[in-house]
């Protein structure tokens, strides 16, 4: 889920004061105007410092955005409890279907895809990204085991990713519509995933 930005506190002098507001105006803007319209220029000033501050430590606007991206990274994200594991995954794809219907995220997220270059801060800042949104949720997972619906060799990551990889592919090409018909299908798909692994270890045993 993706919520207001919040403060995120820093130590460390006036240095830190700069980055902070540097990088809560890059993701203001990235989630106002997107990749597209996200300059230096801008940021210096919604950060009320010079554009030579920012070239110095974000010199190009991949940077901006990957600084950008780890800021939202960072913020919390609620996790369904329903009681048993269908539940959570509706629940779960459900929130992100509603939260893709909102313009500025689905900026966001065109934005996190659109991110290139070889500087290794920006390529991790947008793994980052994405391994935040899946990993967050693999408590649903883990109590799934728990409560010995699926086996406890599933791969949580795997298995969220395996569930929300349909509605980000279509919030990223833009192509077909993010809608509620999707998700009866999509947690299907992923419960069959997760039971086969469990028929597959009966197998093993007989």
């Amino acid at each position: 889920m993706v919520t207001s930005p919040q403060p995120v506190r820093r130590t460390g002098g006036r240095s830190a004061r700069v980055s902070e507001a540097v990088e809560s105006a890059a993701l203001d803007l990235l989630l106002d105007v997107g990749y597209s319209g996200l300059t230096i220029r801008g940021v210096a000033k919604a950060a009320g410092v010079a554009e030579t501050t920012v070239y110095r430590r974000w010199p190009t606007i991949n940077h901006l955005t990957a600084a950008a991206l780890l800021r939202l990274a960072a913020l919390d994200n609620p996790v369904p409890d329903t009681g048993n594991l269908e539940g959570d995954l509706t629940a779960l794809l459900s929130q992100i279907c509603d939260l893709l219907s909102r313009p500025e995220v689905l900026r966001v997220v065109r934005s996190a895809a659109a991110v290139e270059g070889d500087d290794p801060s920006v390529t991790e800042a947008r793994a980052a990204f994405f391994d935040s949104r899946f990993a967050a949720a693999t408590p649903i997972v883990d109590r799934a085991v728990a409560r010995g619906e699926i086996p406890s060799s599933t791969d949580g990551y795997q298995l969220i990713e395996i569930l929300v990889a349909p509605v980000y592919l279509r919030a990223v090409l833009g192509n077909r519509p993010i809608d509620g018909s999707m998700i009866g299908v999509s947690v299907a798909y992923a419960l069959a995933g997760a039971r086969s692994g469990a028929d597959r270890a009966g197998e093993g045993r007989r």
